[in-house]
């Protein structure tokens, strides 16, 4: 029979062992971890109130691998591009799709597989039942459609494989988007810039240093290369004397337009985005950091892009001119963290533990009296 001193101690030393639980990592662990060798796979749907658009031709990249944690290691051919995979938000993530996929058309990368959508606009990857996806960030790349005076262009996006449902905590390892587009009008002569017409357009590039503090290792001038449907079709120098800008004018309208840079400058990463017609090229230093920095504030489950948010498709049968879609506006939202429970689980057991011991003390001095 245990007396009350014995009894006392047993309870302090269960509270000090439920203190301890609640800092052990596996609490923290509310996300499950990723099997990375469980298949993957990806359906596009290209469909709207009930239409839909076919014939659109789709490529998909293998970007990064991803660990059980979420982490993501470029790999492959994208290995050699300095960009950073550390993105802040869905606008960030949209920006380094539109580079890789300049980068990617330049330089020839052979896509892990493509397709077309089908009369019901669907796609689905991989294309072949044989084959099989792995886990990873994937890029998706389409080709323009021309239909009247109008050009419809996929935005590439990027995407998470498997994509974490925020709302049930789950990785999604079948996931399905429907891609945004772009639109241009070649019938009204205003959509290319100024002095263009309805068979050319305008293209700009901007020039932007983001390295505040380490100005003095820019160099003199950086090379710009404009792309006409994947390949090298002009090239331009920027520096301060032409402000580190560009303008190309009376561009044939039938053509996609990408812009990359052709050697970006040591200790620097590159991201390009397109508003209207300008291109904006962005050199962010990244002194003494990783290539492929981690999340520092999250290192188990860094910021990481999902599935993008129901974007428009062009509506109506192939055969027919498509209505007006949005402007780009693909979403990637970023994964969660759920470490929330970590402190709070922390500072309820502590606070027990200390309500425990005083109480125990209490007691034992009551004992003694």
């Amino acid at each position: 029979m245990l007396n009350r001193r014995q009894i006392r101690q047993l309870y302090i030393t269960l509270l000090c062992l439920a203190a301890l639980w609640t800092l052990l990592p596996q609490s923290a662990g509310a996300f499950s971890r990723i099997d990375t060798e469980r298949p993957v796979s990806l359906t596009l749907r290209c469909q709207k109130d009930n239409k839909t658009f076919s014939g659109v031709e789709f490529s998909l990249y293998r970007v990064a691998d991803v660990s059980a944690t979420a982490r993501f290691t470029l790999t492959g051919d994208f290995q050699a591009y300095p960009v950073s995979l550390d993105q802040p938000d869905s606008a960030g993530w949209r920006t380094l799709a539109e580079t890789l996929a300049a980068y990617a058309a330049r330089d020839g990368l052979t896509p892990l597989d493509s397709g077309k959508t089908g009369s019901d606009g669907v796609l689905k990857f991989p294309t072949d039942e044989q084959r099989t996806m792995l886990p990873g960030l994937y890029l998706v790349t389409g080709r323009p459609c021309v239909s009247g005076s109008y050009t419809y262009t996929p935005s590439p996006f990027l995407v998470s494989l498997p994509n974490l449902d925020r709302e049930t905590d789950q990785w999604v390892y079948d996931e399905s988007v429907e891609p945004k587009y772009t639109r241009e009008n070649h019938g009204g002569g205003d959509s290319g810039g100024e002095g263009s017409n309805d068979t050319t357009v305008n293209r700009k590039v901007l020039k932007v240093w983001d390295d505040d503090g380490y100005e003095t290792q820019r160099p003199e001038q950086i090379v710009v290369q404009l792309l006409r449907n994947g390949k090298v079709y002009r090239t331009a120098a920027l520096n301060a004397e032409n402000n580190w800008r560009y303008t190309w004018y009376n561009l044939d309208a039938g053509y996609d337009w990408q812009l990359v840079e052709e050697t970006v400058p040591e200790g620097y990463t590159v991201s390009v985005s397109q508003e209207g017609i300008t291109f904006v090229v962005t050199n962010t230093c990244q002194p003494d950091s990783p290539d492929n920095p981690d999340n520092p504030d999250n290192p188990d489950q860094p910021e990481n892009p999902g599935s993008p948010d129901s974007p428009d498709v062009p509506e109506g049968p192939a055969s027919k001119p498509p209505t007006t879609p949005d402007g780009p506006k693909p979403s990637l939202p970023q994964t969660g963290a759920l470490w929330w429970p970590v402190p709070v689980l922390a500072g309820s057991g502590m606070l027990l533990f200390t309500l425990g011991w005083v109480r125990a003390q209490k007691r034992g001095r009551e004992d003694e009296q």
